[in-house]
């Protein structure tokens, strides 16, 4: 959990999909929540592990699952939004080494308002980020 000081942004369940042996690509997926009385937008996201994230969203369109990159997310005052597997994720581009579990990957959110929330998050096998879903859908299943 990353709480920004004198902020009103807090960062839950980070993590980072372990790459697939063989690939350069991986995904971040994480819960953003906008605690103030007006709306953040998530602008960008960098890290020494990957020269290029991009913000993206998978999406439906004529029944195929299609993924896309965004130029931003927006958090509304007193909301929460849920970067996830089929939703939106952060896409690491050209991963300079294999991310495996057990290692912990540094990323910089930047935000509006030249806000930026630096973060430690682990890296998850396939087998930890199910385990971890269940878990959170489980114990965080608030509908406002």
């Amino acid at each position: 959990m990353a709480e920004k000081p004198n902020s009103m942004l807090l960062i839950e369940h980070a993590y980072v999909r372990a790459t697939i042996p063989g690939t350069v690509h991986s995904s971040s997926y994480m819960d953003i929540e906008n605690k103030g009385e007006k709306a953040v937008t998530l602008l960008s996201a960098h890290s020494d592990v990957s020269p290029r994230i991009e913000i993206h969203q998978h999406s439906m369109i004529d029944g195929m699952m299609r993924m896309r990159k965004v130029d931003s997310i927006v958090i509304e005052p007193n909301a929460r939004v849920k970067l996830q597997p089929s939703g939106f994720h952060l896409m690491l581009f050209d991963v300079k080494n294999p991310l495996k579990s057990q290692q912990e990957v540094e990323i910089t959110l930047n935000f509006s308002d030249n806000v930026s929330v630096t973060m430690q998050m682990p890296v998850y096998s396939p087998t930890q980020e199910q385990a971890a879903q269940k878990t959170v859908s489980k114990t965080h299943v608030h509908h406002h």
